[in-house]
């Protein structure tokens, strides 16, 4: 067909009848490929301005007529065929309220077929955002209300399926009277699966509600499925609660976005890196998405010609991940985490006797345990596992008690989510048994307390407790991970009250709890006041403490967040407490880390100019215990300092001040018997003091010291030391 349309353009009509010939073979095989090939041809036709009238006046048609062919192949594959033709835009609205949808009741109509019904079905559920409001209530609305209605179980699920779109579509008024008291309904089913679908789509159908059905209808339907008898139905509910509830916030918190692609999304107004309350909608796009890669996988041509798209509205992916869920890999830790301790804990109170069960705990788990008690009358509902070398502190203070408040008992007219969701949401933390259900309410609690507001954070705070100590270590990560977040929205105070107790406990978890920690340190302690972070200051070396000793990446990324938080510490907590930690890092086994430490020295000096005595401490430290080392790499380590503090500027420590502390020591190096120590000298000298004024005035009492240096260095038996000691080389060498 493309050397035809190239030259021989005159030959279509020949050939389409060919076609058409074809489409009516008695082998159904043969009807089957010719579909296929009709599919094919419409795309190739599109592309061609003078050939688009094809399309309409046979093309379409052919396929149209395979809907009603006696094979269910062939019928199977005329559906796939107009879904592909759909995605890539060949035919528009117009043609598809006239033609296509009215050819797809008919053809549902007349077959008894149940397989092929539910194809044709889950096909017009797709279609109809891409109808007007006329055609949609008077024949679509009607068709898919009455398939919900079907014996097969098949059939009503994919009705079900359409039910968010429909509800995006149709105005308020048809919402109200006829879809949501028919999904009510299904929620009421007598098949579990139809339920369980139920709880599943209703994220999506809350969305696209106003505030009074999704307080009234959709509520109700919430509060039906969470009390269902089938464990699935509620676990199903329960992962969909923490989205479901975001779709309650006011607008002055939140705000629905529709993209260009037509996916609807929920954003914060409160911070652009709040993204936790991205929803994930359950649209026509993975539908469509996934019959075009499996016809685009099926073309007869080559892939030389790509069909160009410009009409794009299907995207496939909704999944949307946060990110908390990619903190941990195991290529970044080189070892897999300590697996979680097998039990059989009970998600509900059945043990009368705390004591009792909480021995019969003991003896199942020998590591040491942390226990926080959801309310008076309940049983345990989390344990901590925790390093032995560390003492383990409880994360509630006295002035808490046991007991969390209960969003039923603290409902007010502020309030804006239901109690009876929010209620569920804070009971899911304690799910022992299902540790993916309690992963579920710490990914969407960020979210959740945007949506209710920093007000009722002590509504969530007893669970984030439990998040922070659930016997599953990925939970606790993903409660570490978004710490800082929580302290930015609830404030100094609360942060310094609630979430300080619980950071305490996380620096003592395994590693990969406490990697979720450290990647946001540095904002954390920004959200307290002066004397919290001196009280903190001491607990600072227990970072340099891992499970492992080759794991170097979480000290290279304790290094990044000390560097961003050094100067919210007192030059006295500097030099007692920190200083040690920076110096540590410093002499790592492992050159990256070391690299990592170098800009804290900098940042170290910066702070403690504001204590000159403190200062020359810091000073006579860094000579005496790396410009004098015995070891090698730390007398090259201390050049690398001085290259680093020259790249600072004035700021970190003046040009006299570096003159007199640390220039004898750097030029005595230059004399260095290792040769990298030398070369490293040569690089600092001849970057970053060969050209500077002040150090080659002669006015300088180290100016013959350092000219004899240069001189020497040039002169060196190194070749390479001679390389970054050559003058006419030109400046600009990293100390690196």
């Amino acid at each position: 067909m493309k050397f035809v349309i190239k030259d021989h353009l005159e030959m279509i009509p020949d050939i389409l009848t060919v076609i058409e010939k074809m489409t009516k073979d008695e082998d159904k095989l043969m009807r089957f490929d010719t579909v296929s090939t009709v599919g094919y041809l419409c795309t190739v036709f599109h592309q061609h301005e003078n050939l688009r009238s094809y399309i309409h006046s046979f093309l379409l048609p052919a396929i149209i007529k395979a809907l009603s062919d006696p094979a269910e192949q062939v019928i199977m594959r005329a559906q796939m065929v107009l879904t592909y033709i759909i995605s890539k835009g060949v035919i528009n609205n117009k043609t598809i309220e006239d033609i296509v949808c009215p050819a797809l009741i008919l053809a549902a109509n007349s077959t008894d077929d149940l397989h092929v019904q539910n194809n044709i079905v889950t096909l017009v559920g797709k279609i109809v955002l891409k109808i007007n409001d006329d055609v949609l209530c008077k024949t679509v609305l009607p068709f898919l209300i009455n398939k919900s209605h079907s014996d097969c179980i098949y059939v009503r699920l994919a009705a079900l399926l359409s039910f968010p779109e429909l509800g995006h579509a149709l105005d308020i008024d048809h919402k109200t009277k006829i879809l949501l008291p028919r999904y009510f309904e299904m929620c009421k089913d007598r098949v579990g699966t139809i339920r369980k679908t139920c709880a599943d789509i209703i994220t999506p159908l809350s969305v696209c509600c106003d505030d009074a059905l999704r307080r009234g209808p959709i509520t109700h339907a919430a509060g039906r499925l969470l009390s269902d008898s089938c464990k699935f139905v509620r676990q199903t509910v329960l992962e969909n609660l923490g989205p479901l509830i975001t779709t309650y916030a006011s607008p002055a918190v939140t705000s629905l976005v529709t993209t260009r692609t037509l996916i609807l999304m929920m954003v914060s107004n409160f911070t652009d890196d709040l993204y936790y309350i991205t929803m994930k909608c359950q649209t026509s796009q993975e539908y469509f998405k996934a019959t075009e890669l499996l016809m685009d996988r099926e073309k007869p041509w080559s892939n030389e010609t790509t069909m160009k798209n410009d009409n794009k509205f299907w995207v496939a992916d909704y999944n949307v991940k946060t990110e908390s869920e990619e903190l941990y890999s195991t290529f970044a830790y080189w070892r897999e985490p300590i697996c979680d301790t097998k039990s059989s804990f009970s998600f509900e109170n059945d043990c009368d006797d705390r004591e009792s069960e909480v021995e019969r705990l003991q003896t199942m788990i020998p590591n040491k345990l942390w226990y926080v008690p959801m309310n008076n009358n309940s049983n345990l509902n989390c344990t901590e596992m925790k390093k032995s070398e560390f003492e383990i502190k409880p994360i509630l203070e006295e002035g808490n008690g046991d007991s969390k408040p209960s969003a039923t008992e603290l409902n007010g007219s502020d309030l804006v989510v239901p109690a009876l969701l929010l209620d569920h949401y804070a009971d899911m933390a304690g799910a022992f048994d299902d540790s993916d259900l309690a992963s579920q309410c710490a990914c969407m609690l960020p979210a959740v307390l945007v949506t209710i507001g920093p007000t009722h954070w002590p509504l969530l705070r007893h669970t984030y407790y439990v998040l922070a100590s659930h016997r599953s270590w990925k939970v606790r990560r993903k409660a570490a991970s978004y710490i800082h977040k929580l302290a930015i929205y609830i404030g100094e105070e609360a942060t310094s009250r609630d979430l300080l107790p619980i950071f305490e406990s996380l620096v003592l978890d395994l590693d990969e709890v406490r990697s979720g920690a450290i990647d946001n340190f540095a904002a954390f302690l920004k959200m307290l006041s002066v004397t919290v972070r001196s009280d903190l200051a001491p607990m600072m070396c227990r970072f340099l403490k891992t499970d492992y000793e080759w794991n170097w990446r979480f000290r290279q990324n304790f290094c990044e967040q000390l560097a961003e938080s050094l100067h919210l510490f007192t030059p006295f907590d500097m030099y007692h407490h920190i200083h040690e930690v920076c110096l540590s890092l410093l002499m790592d086994r492992i050159s990256s880390v070391r690299q990592s430490a170098l800009s804290l020295v900098p940042e170290l000096l910066v702070v403690l100019n504001k204590n000159i005595s403190l200062k020359r401490l810091m000073l006579n430290e860094l000579v005496t215990r790396f410009g004098r080392a015995d070891l090698w790499s730390r007398r090259q380590m201390f050049a690398q300092i001085c290259s680093y503090i020259l790249n600072y500027g004035d700021r970190c420590l003046s040009t006299i001040d570096f003159n007199n502390e640390l220039m004898p020591c750097l030029l005595n190096l230059g004399s260095d018997r290792v040769p990298n120590v030398r070369l490293m000298v040569a690089k600092t000298l001849y970057t970053q003091v060969a050209n500077n004024s002040v150090f080659m005035d002669l006015q300088n009492p180290q100016h013959n010291v350092l000219t004899e240096t240069l001189t020497r260095l040039r002169r060196d038996e190194d070749r390479d030391v001679r390389y970054f000691a050559d003058s006419n080389r030109g400046f600009g060498i990293s100390a690196n």
